[in-house]
């Protein structure tokens, strides 16, 4: 027998000696990297991982050990830079950040907090602004310093003495006109008891400078008693009004209507103005449901074409409708997503042995072979042959597959976005229909989507975290035999992953562990003798398939729109009583400490 298709060897023993060192060096240095990364030494383990994959770019390990010990690094410095920010420990905050952006030079929570760090150091010039700002009269200018200032440092002692005298002044001038203004810049008190209505007004008028009017319908008859202390005029005439279920048309500064509450003297008295307003975000339907709910307004009207609501009622509550539409008319925030999925897949196949042929026949001395009744004759002068000749296998693959998907995804608030990274399948069915001529055979195609298929939904909250729902499938179809009919099954294989979670701006999270073994074996020997240990591979030949794939997948939400800060004076409001809507209206001056007291005589005590 000529060994002609033996191989040496020398080389593939070489060969496999220079991969394991190659592996055992490897997995040393992800040791150490890692060893390094958990002692707190981020850079020193990451450029050690970085190195050995330089040296390896095919080793599956190095890359997936790179991905999360940068990411875990990356977390630890941002958490200690965040906690040191609020410390007001701002060299250490800096120096974190410019960690971070060693590892990551595009890491966008790193750059903002280096950012606002650098605008920290000029936040007593932004509350001597705010200040200077409020007392010019322009409070939108001093409520975006203060807003500026707490988003930069929320405990800062100017910046919360800022927004605090903000809202207070605004809570005493967002009542708008018309003032009823009297001549009496001083508190009064008034003492009658089952005094005649007419008559207290009358004494009201002398005293205050004020001119009331009635209405014909009003009884003559009434009367009141009233002991109030240092008030306004203004709210002693309410006072007297709510008491005896009358209203009040203001006419100028010093002229009042007093009438009877019915419905025919509202219609008749009370003022109705026009509003138009353009909606930007909110839908026009949803801002008429929301006005007519909480407003109880019947002339209203919808333009769907110019997304605009036009409302008819009173002033009170087109300013009502105002505040309402300003707090809920806001841009849906909207955040990118940026999503990265690898399958990272090995193959390893590694046969060796003589591979023996599985038939033997016996010739003669001219190599014509011997039938069996030459050998039933005892014509025996044969040699025993075997076609072909015994082959050695010696053969190792190796195969790494990485498939990346790395799709930026810009989605809006609550909203659902969908990736499908693949192909579609055609699945052909056969149905068959019996006639008189024959069966009648009809094909059908459908599809079925199979590859990657990616969901999320997003919901953006006001303090830049993101909550996520994730949805994660990889498949892949094997068509099988047709049946009788001629159906073609497929077969899907599929890995599946669902999860929500919650991260903040700029905060990248990895999700990993979706891992597939598969290992077969199988072998050609000779009976008995390929059984024996150590010979065994003499006579016959052992093949190892081992794969293995990890599936991972990478998300880094960031916000590229948010609610913006809104004030508590702008959400918060007075609406009167269930009967009569009305913003209350205050008058700005302070009180002084001399009151004037109002007998029933008219004169001052």
């Amino acid at each position: 027998m000529k060994p002609s298709k033996l191989c040496k060897p020398a080389p593939f023993v070489l060969l496999a000696l220079c991969v394991a060192l190659a592996g055992c060096g490897s997995n040393a240095a992800r040791k150490d990297g890692q060893a390094l990364i958990g002692e707190g030494q981020y850079e020193a383990g990451i450029a050690v991982l970085e190195q050995a994959l330089r040296d390896d770019p095919r080793n599956t390990e190095l890359n997936i050990a790179l991905a999360h010990g940068r990411q875990a690094s990356v977390e630890a410095l941002l958490a200690q830079a965040d906690s040191d920010r609020s410390r007001h420990d701002f060299p250490g905050a800096r120096m974190g950040y410019g960690r971070v952006l060693i590892l990551e030079p595009n890491n966008r929570r790193a750059q903002e907090g280096v950012r606002q760090i650098e605008m920290i150091r000029n936040l007593d010039e932004r509350v001597a602004m705010g200040q200077a700002a409020l007392r010019q009269g322009d409070l939108f200018g001093a409520e975006r310093h203060a807003r500026d200032v707490l988003r930069l440092d929320p405990q800062n002692q100017g910046g919360l003495a800022l927004r605090r005298d903000t809202e207070t002044v605004q809570a005493r001038t967002s009542q708008p006109y018309p003032q009823l203004r009297s001549k009496l810049e001083r508190p009064v008190t008034l003492e009658f008891r089952d005094a005649n209505l007419k008559t207290i007004f009358e004494v009201l008028s002398q005293v205050a400078g004020l001119n009331f009017i009635f209405d014909k319908d009003l009884r003559p008859d009434m009367k009141a008693t009233i002991f109030v202390r240092e008030v306004r005029i203004e709210h002693a005439v309410a006072l007297l009004l709510e008491q005896n279920q009358l209203h009040q048309k203001i006419v100028n500064d010093n002229t009042l209507l007093i009438y009877p509450d019915s419905p025919q003297k509202t219609k008749d008295y009370q003022e109705l103005v026009m509003r138009t307003f353009y909606l930007t975000s909110i839908d026009a339907n949803t801002a008429l449901n929301m006005v007519k709910t909480m407003l109880k307004t019947r002339d209203i009207f919808v333009d769907e074409r110019l997304n605009t609501l036009t409302m008819r009622d009173t002033p009170d509550a087109v300013r009502m409708a105002e505040k309402l539409l300003q707090s809920q008319d806001q841009s849906n925030p909207e955040v990118v997503l940026e999503v990265e999925v690898m399958e990272v897949a090995r193959s390893r196949i590694l046969e060796l042995g003589l591979q023996w042929p599985n038939t033997f026949g016996v010739v003669n001395g001219d190599g014509t072979g011997v039938t069996l009744l030459d050998q039933l004759r005892g014509i025996n002068s044969g040699r025993i042959s075997m076609s072909p000749s015994p082959q050695a296998k010696i053969n190792a693959q190796d195969n790494d597959i990485n498939t990346l998907a790395s799709p930026v995804i810009r989605v809006s608030n609550r909203e659902q976005a969908r990736i499908h990274i693949g192909q579609r399948v055609p699945i052909i069915s056969a149905t068959s229909v019996p006639s008189t001529q024959g069966p009648v055979i009809t094909e059908s195609v459908t599809y079925l989507d199979v590859g990657l298929k990616l969901e999320v939904q997003p919901v953006v909250h006001l303090n830049n975290e993101v909550a996520i729902k994730i949805a994660l499938e990889v498949s892949n179809a094997t068509p099988l035999e047709p049946t009788r009919q001629g159906t073609i099954p497929v077969q899907v294989d599929t890995r599946n992953a669902q999860t929500s979670l919650r991260l903040h701006d700029g905060e990248t999270q990895i999700l990993a562990g979706l891992v597939r073994n598969d290992h077969g074996a199988s072998g050609n020997k000779i009976p008995v003798l390929g059984d024996i240990p150590g010979l065994g591979r003499l006579f016959g030949s052992n093949k190892d398939n081992m794969s293995n794939s990890e599936l991972v997948l990478s998300i880094t939400p960031r916000i590229v729109r948010n609610l913006p800060y809104q004030s508590p004076s702008d959400m918060e409001f007075e609406t009167g009583t269930e009967t009569s809507m009305q913003i209350r209206r205050q008058a700005p001056i302070e009180l002084p400490s001399e009151p004037v007291a109002v007998a029933p005589s008219g004169r001052g005590l």
